[in-house]
């Protein structure tokens, strides 16, 4: 009998227990995504053009992935990375652009925290060809509007703002990847991989970034998953259909605050800067830079070591520094007009190395600045609104075709419009040191460019560390401009 009553008491414990076990996979089945990731991950899905058991289709976790035919991409495997190809194609820059032209003379100027006087003219068209322009492109693969349905083949007269974006994006990632040891070619070619208007082979992305692709793998994949091709994490497409987050979307112009944000938000759904060789954060803050959000993000906390004094105190905690920071503040100056108190200031910022420019420009028209003229209250800049064919193939000639400088121009400070974004970077903790020294004298300034939060920290200069971070120019680090 009372076997019975134990069995009886077992087999309700169980039904108990299979009916929680239910309830648990109800609520999991039920539970939705919300908007912001729905966006992300369609997003993220539908990048990726993907074969299973031979065949160009592929549903996975209820999201059917329509697969474009691309074989008419001409994609090579064997790009003109080749070393004995290229052998000093890119020293060879100015062979390609035989005069700079200014869109006035301009005597005297700093293109970021070099002295023209440092430069002559092959030097300088050489430091132009490492600052990548991105403008306007035609002839892509179609974007749609998710509004009213329409598609776009070019991004002219909207996209502007976008192509700005990119280009001081890509300064940051250049400058890491540099940091890296990898050599002034494939830099910027790995760079540009990640921005192209047209799929990619896995081949065309650094091991550094394949997180994505085992993301994608892990994630939304299966065993017989073969990555065929993928649109890169920052091309027009991705940003615009991201855009859908902030109610932007192809055909419509976004501001320097929207590119910004959509960059940090693809950089972490994607597992972009994932690889520990190359391990990136993208920060954004509104006019005020908080410090506890950087160390959060970019240092890791323990206890304090004996051995190592590179570290940050703050509010009684210890901070190692753990990975590389892009940095991009949102600020607005003045109401009409940028007030003249301030041009000082604007200029300082290109002082700084860890400086990777400015997005901004006039009413609807953005421009990336990357220097100033010395005589004249004048900012060099980068134009984007200039129409080329889309490129279907990567290859070091198709880089230096359209994404090196041909003309920089210029633009009068009051004529700007009073928002604008701050790009830094910083590869290592002596330059994450240098910026926040150089973000306490703003704080101090009567005239603030940018705010920091009241949040002041104690840090230890390294011993064996005498660089001087004033503005120098040095041939010996010429290559990692």
């Amino acid at each position: 009998m009372n076997d019975i009553i134990l069995n009886e008491k077992e087999d309700q414990k169980e039904k108990n227990e299979e009916k929680k076990e239910e309830k648990i996979d109800i609520n999991i089945e039920t539970k939705e995504d919300s908007k912001e990731t729905k966006i992300l991950k369609n997003t993220f899905i539908n990048s990726f053009l993907v074969e299973s058991n031979g065949k160009e289709e592929s549903k996975i976790n209820g999201n059917e992935i329509n697969i474009i035919n691309n074989d008419n991409l001409n994609i090579s495997k064997n790009d003109s990375l080749s070393k004995n190809k290229n052998k000093n194609k890119f020293e060879e820059i100015y062979n390609y652009r035989k005069q700079l032209n200014l869109s006035k003379k301009v005597k005297k100027f700093h293109l970021f925290n070099i002295e023209s006087k440092n430069l002559n003219e092959d030097k300088l068209i050489y430091k132009l060809g490492k600052i990548l322009l991105f403008t306007y492109r035609k002839n892509f693969p179609k974007i749609t509007n998710f509004k009213t349905k329409k598609t776009y083949t070019t991004d002219a007269w909207w996209g502007c703002m976008l192509r700005c974006g990119q280009m001081i994006l890509s300064r940051g990632i250049y400058l890491s990847l540099k940091s890296k040891g990898l050599d002034t070619k494939d830099a910027l070619f790995y760079t540009v991989s990640l921005f192209n208007n047209y799929p990619i082979t896995k081949d065309k992305l650094h091991p550094f970034f394949h997180g994505m692709l085992e993301k994608y793998k892990n994630n939304f994949g299966n065993d017989n998953t073969e990555i065929k091709e993928f649109y890169p994490p920052f091309s027009l497409k991705t940003l615009c259909d991201i855009g859908e987050m902030y109610e932007r979307t192809a055909g419509e112009w976004f501001s320097d605050v929207i590119a910004t944000n959509i960059f940090k938000k693809i950089s972490e759904y994607f597992n972009l800067f994932s690889s520990p060789k190359l391990d990136i954060k993208i920060l954004t803050f509104q006019s005020y830079i908080e410090m506890q959000d950087i160390l959060n993000t970019c240092f890791i906390e323990k206890k304090k070591e004996k051995n190592n004094e590179e570290y940050i105190h703050l509010n009684g905690k210890y901070y190692y520094f753990d990975k590389m920071g892009i940095v991009f503040v949102n600020v607005r100056v003045g109401l009409d007009k940028i007030p003249a108190e301030y041009f000082k200031g604007i200029k300082n910022l290109f002082s700084l190395k860890s400086c990777i420019g400015i997005i901004g420009g006039k009413t609807r028209l953005a421009y990336y600045f990357i220097g100033y003229d010395d005589d004249e209250n004048s900012l060099l800049y980068l134009d984007p609104h200039i129409t080329k064919d889309s490129d279907k193939e990567i290859t070091m000639d198709s880089i230096l075709g359209k994404h090196v400088n041909k003309e920089i121009h210029l633009l009068k400070m009051n004529k700007m419009s009073t928002a604008f974004t701050i790009g830094f970077c910083f590869r290592k903790y002596n330059e994450f040191l240098e910026l926040y020294g150089f973000w306490q004298k703003v704080k101090q300034d009567k005239l603030k460019i940018l705010g920091l939060a009241k949040q002041n920290i104690n840090y230890v200069q390294p011993k064996d560390n005498d660089e001087d971070f004033s503005p120098t120019y040095d041939d010996k680090d010429e290559d990692d401009f």
